[in-house]
């Protein structure tokens, strides 16, 4: 039996429950591939999750499954020098033959390469790449004008400090790609990145698995059903989910389809005490566009919410800046939801445009409006089209068997490396 360590960037829901947190509706990839392996047996998976509340440390089993926790501060710029001795300790004891690493976002990746390397297992180890925060830095800016991106408010950073956030994240995460010797990936886009950054790093391929409850709702999406004229956005937290750009779009759409809706899922910026600054600017945006009364900020949605949400929209609508592969684009697209994307990351490889979606220029307002009414028109049953197509694809991408199969041939071929096979 194969022992594997996973290293996450947060407390997966199965979990959550062993440390007395609430549960959280993110990261549904590692848990979608965390059931699949469960199935196939021959592997042990123990995992490392960070904790910001030293009191809420613990390790111990839960569901068939070792645990480990280390004391985090998400937002610190770089590795903690005890977190590198934490990690030791739990390569100690969990005795992995391979070390796989979800993210390169936060420095605790850094933490964990190096404390495999002292440990001689840095050739065993694998980042999986999710987003990628240098590159995404590049693009943070992206449609905000100067003098909102300097601007501040009470109690907050300016958007372009915290473009900046980004950046001094991303230099933990050059530093990690250009150490570790393999990663995990699924686009072209994370495939270039990493290789401008490590040429000689070992590139393997595995798309993603999504949560049970999405397969579950495969083509549940029906055009009769609907809420025609409603538009649903998943997330627009922050300015590379390109929201601003959304709403720049909205004023066409509203003139030729006075009912449309908008329903925004994820954290409402608009509902916390103390708003960033890219929600002010969003805010200020919206008010000057008179578009209050076409848009509904629902809160961060549970699994079956989001599920509702999607059978309900006419449209999903991806609209980032920058993107790796949208999570939510794959969930919209394997219900049946026809979808449009912008043309950036690795998004555009999930839509084949004008067969089961649209695609368009990330700034590309006037484009991202006339598609929209596209759809809503649904000419020649565009609507019922794409969605038969959507569902047909996604089903092949994100197949749950097939890709927790060559996750675990990748841990095959990393072992095979490390034993000169």
């Amino acid at each position: 039996m194969k022992k594997v360590l996973w290293l996450c960037n947060i407390v997966l829901p199965d979990f959550n429950e062993e440390f007395s947190i609430k549960k959280n509706n993110f990261g549904g990839w590692m848990t979608g591939m965390l059931h699949e392996m469960e199935k196939i047996g021959d592997i042990d998976i123990s995992l490392c999750f960070p904790i910001r509340d030293k009191n809420r440390l613990k390790d111990s089993h839960c569901n068939g499954h070792a645990y480990y926790s280390f004391l985090c501060d998400m937002a610190a710029e770089s590795y903690d020098i005890e977190t590198i001795k934490t990690f030791e300790r739990i390569l100690d004891e969990s005795k992995p033959e391979i070390i796989h690493i979800w993210g390169t976002e936060y420095p605790h990746t850094m933490a964990m390469l190096l404390a495999c390397k002292n440990k001689g297992m840095i050739e065993r180890a694998v980042i999986n790449i999710q987003g990628l925060v240098s590159a995404c830095a590049k693009h943070y800016l992206s449609g905000i004008p100067e003098k909102d991106r300097i601007l501040k408010y009470p109690d907050t950073t300016s958007i372009k400090e915290n473009m900046m956030d980004f950046l001094k994240h991303g230099k933990c995460e050059l530093e990690s790609i250009k150490m570790a010797r393999h990663v995990i990936g699924r686009t072209d886009w994370d495939k270039a990145n990493v290789k401008v950054i490590n040429p000689q790093i070992c590139y393997h391929f595995c798309n993603e698995i999504l949560r049970d409850s999405f397969y579950n709702n495969t083509g549940k999406w029906k055009y009769e059903k609907c809420q025609k004229h409603s538009i649903f956005v998943s997330q627009a937290s922050y300015p590379i989910k390109g929201f601003h750009y959304f709403v720049e779009a909205l004023p066409a759409i509203v003139r030729q389809y006075p009912d449309v809706h908008v329903y925004v899922a994820g954290v409402d910026i608009f509902a916390q005490k103390v708003q960033n600054a890219y929600a002010h600017y969003l805010e200020k945006l919206i008010k000057r566009l008179d578009l209050s009364q076409y848009l509904s900020f629902l809160g961060n949605l549970s699994e079956e919410q989001m599920i509702q949400q999607y059978i309900k929209a006419n449209v999903f609508v991806s609209a980032s800046t920058v993107e790796n592969e949208s999570n939510s684009l794959s969930e919209a697209r394997i219900i049946g939801v026809p979808s449009i994307a912008s043309f950036v990351g690795g998004a555009y490889e999930r839509v084949m445009h004008g067969i089961d979606g649209y695609l368009y220029p990330h700034d590309d307002s006037a484009l991202l409006a006339y598609y929209v009414g596209e759809l809503f028109d649904n000419k020649n049953n565009i609507c019922e089209c794409f969605s038969i197509n959507s569902i047909k694809k996604m089903i092949k991408v994100v197949d749950c068997e097939k890709n927790a199969a060559r996750n675990i041939a990748i841990y095959e071929e990393i072992l095979d490396g490390c034993n000169g096979e």
